[in-house]
């Protein structure tokens, strides 16, 4: 039986330009990453979902209930926090590796809360709804010459 240990780093960037660096594998204080001081929350990190008809991605943090975070994630949720999420394979040392299983870019954009637990909602910066961001278009001058019809050939 094999062990397959991941951890997430997550940078959340302020209204101010200001950044904030995260991850929630190492207990012993912080770690040097990338020449960045990456502090501890203690978080679970629920990878991207999207609907049914795929017009909404979304992702969540899961933190402990506390003054603390109750008030650190409204002010993300209130600010437009944008955060960047880089899951990592890590070896038995828990030190990552490189390249990450994955890089996703989120927006904060609500969130929920009950005794146990804060639920931070990251919303895809692609979806125009309820985010300032708008959708991405293709267009001809982009991508050069655009099918009209949905009958594609190949010569």
């Amino acid at each position: 039986m094999s062990v397959f240990v991941i951890g997430n780093f997550v940078t959340f960037t302020r209204h101010d330009g200001g950044k904030s660096y995260y991850q929630n594998f190492f207990n012993d204080n912080s770690v040097l990453f990338d020449n960045i001081k990456w502090n501890l929350l203690p978080f679970v990190y629920q990878g991207a979902t999207k609907t049914k008809n795929g017009d909404n991605i979304s992702s969540q943090l899961t933190l402990p209930t506390n003054q603390l975070t109750l008030a650190w994630t409204r002010d993300a949720v209130s600010n437009n926090w944008v955060a960047e999420v880089r899951t990592y394979q890590l070896t038995d040392s828990y030190a990552p590796i490189t390249p990450p299983l994955g890089l996703e870019i989120w927006l904060c954009t609500g969130m929920s809360y009950s005794t146990q637990s804060t639920q931070l909602e990251l919303s895809s910066p692609l979806d125009a709804i309820q985010s300032f961001v708008p959708n991405l278009r293709f267009t001809a001058k982009q991508v050069g010459a655009l099918p009209s019809t949905g009958a594609i050939r190949s010569g």
